[in-house]
């Protein structure tokens, strides 16, 4: 019984330590969420708040931060925000403007050509091609203009040099998710 319990704590712990030793869909969770420059898959800009609300319980439970008003954001098009976990989603008067991923592992998203957090720069470049642009706005930036919009987010190490094919995803934001100063 002993030595049965330590094959299975190592074996465990070589799993958490070691990612490639899981299956494939523990490595890389199915995404619930596309992102698009126009919204969600599941909520397109907008959406009427309670719409949008109603479908984001459905989907990913109770929010970790409720449905609030953000009185000091109001002058930069959003009126009221709430979260689950890593995402987060911006209203103004009561429609979907924004929506914003990381950091943070859950809820799973990515891009629709399959960009995800924690993804290099360099893959992005690869998903994107010429379309990525990136900056060292904020400590490092990217942006993708698609047809229905922009995506963007942050990236991390934030070095303030020009953003290296080493540095990672760290958010991917669409829409108004807060001023300027804020956001990419």
């Amino acid at each position: 019984v002993r030595n049965r319990f330590r094959a299975i704590v190592t074996f465990t712990v070589s799993l958490l330590v070691c990612p490639s030793l899981q299956s494939p869909s523990q490595a890389a969770p199915t995404p619930q969420l596309v992102f698009s420059g126009d919204g969600l898959n599941v909520a397109h800009f907008g959406a009427r708040e309670p719409t949008v609300e109603t479908t984001m319980r459905r989907l990913l439970g109770r929010p970790t931060t409720p449905l609030s008003p953000t009185p000091d954001l109001r002058n930069c098009g959003v009126g009221a925000m709430s979260s689950w976990h890593a995402l987060s989603v911006y209203f103004d008067h009561e429609k979907l403007v924004g929506v914003s991923l990381g950091p943070g592992t859950e809820p799973v998203g990515q891009t629709a050509a399959g960009l995800r957090l924690g993804y290099s720069l360099s893959r992005a470049k690869e998903l994107y091609g010429r379309l990525l642009r990136t900056s060292t706005n904020q400590g490092g930036a990217w942006f993708i203009k698609t047809s229905n919009g922009q995506l963007d987010g942050f990236l991390v190490p934030s070095t303030g040099l020009t953003p290296g094919l080493s540095s990672r995803i760290f958010t991917i934001d669409a829409g108004d998710v807060g001023c300027p100063a804020m956001s990419p």
